[in-house]
């Protein structure tokens, strides 16, 4: 495992590479774009997992170790980012594996880019929320008044490590040592008058309310222009199965497979075996057909 800063024309995206096999064996180069508020860490358990490939796992702009972006966050924006990723890394054709949020860009980035992007992951995703047209006012009404209250999200405080992972657990339903690696990567310790305090690193402006969000057509329409091979991996008790759009969704993409696993929403950090299975089984069947 390699600790990686990739730079892009001055902005600093943190990474890790794991290479599992040697170089001349390397069937799959996978990309991989873990959660909101996650960061590269989340990636650890099932790294190792994974045949015959040399994997970056990347913390998104605003995330980790990354750089914050100056403007706001967008999904098309950070689609872009992660096709310049590639390019740094000097990939033409790879596979992109996104968990959550990661599983919401990731399918712009495969339509955008659709000669490079030979298989897609989606791991407890499959786009986007999305909105009814009729809900842009409110929403422009929510993100001018959050853009007002400029310390609304200030970063939390806490006296512990320990603390900061009680707080990522009440957010989230995952094993304990899930949250520890995600929380060890998103804290930076701080000096302070009664002693070390620890404080998340990611971009407060990734909390704020959104501008706009894409509606479901637009959402579908983009599903239904991936033309690569496409794994989906929901869990039994994780966010999408109970969501009515699922299925539609799904059924949107051409060249699907799809596994439903035990587990919540970051089921590859909490069970990472029977994922990677999912995974190496369809990497196997599905080489790349560009290879680089």
């Amino acid at each position: 495992m390699k600790k990686l800063n990739i730079d892009l024309d001055g902005f600093k995206i943190g990474a890790l590479r794991a290479t599992n096999s040697p170089e001349n064996n390397i069937s799959h180069k996978i990309l991989c774009v873990h959660g909101w508020l996650d960061n590269a860490n989340s990636f650890l358990p099932l790294l190792p997992l994974i045949d015959n490939a040399d994997i970056v796992a990347i913390d998104l702009p605003g995330h980790g170790h990354s750089d914050h972006e100056d403007s706001m966050y967008s999904l098309a924006g950070q689609s872009h980012k992660l096709l310049t990723v590639a390019d740094a890394l000097g990939w033409d054709n790879f596979t992109l594996t996104g968990h959550s949020l990661g599983g919401c860009i990731a399918p712009f980035s495969a339509v955008a880019a659709d000669t490079r992007v030979s298989q897609l992951i989606l791991i407890e995703a499959v786009g986007p929320l999305a909105e009814l047209p009729a809900d842009l006012p409110k929403r422009l009404k929510k993100f001018h008044s959050d853009l007002q209250q400029p310390d609304k999200y200030q970063p939390r405080l806490f006296d512990s490590i320990d603390q900061a992972i009680a707080s990522r657990l009440h957010a989230n339903k995952m094993n304990q040592s899930s949250a520890k690696l995600i929380v060890e990567r998103q804290l930076k310790q701080l000096d302070h008058k009664d002693g070390p305090r620890w404080q998340w690193r990611f971009d407060k402006k990734l909390r704020q309310t959104s501008p706009s969000y894409f509606t479901e057509e637009q959402v579908r329409a983009v599903l239904e222009d991936i033309n690569c091979p496409t794994l989906c991996i929901l869990a039994d008790q994780g966010y999408l199965t109970s969501r009515t759009e699922t299925t539609h969704r799904l059924n949107c993409i051409k060249n699907r497979e799809v596994v439903e696993l035990p587990g919540f929403h970051h089921l590859h950090l909490d069970t990472p075996e029977p994922v990677a299975n999912a995974i190496n089984s369809f990497l196997k069947n599905h080489p790349p057909t560009h290879p680089s």
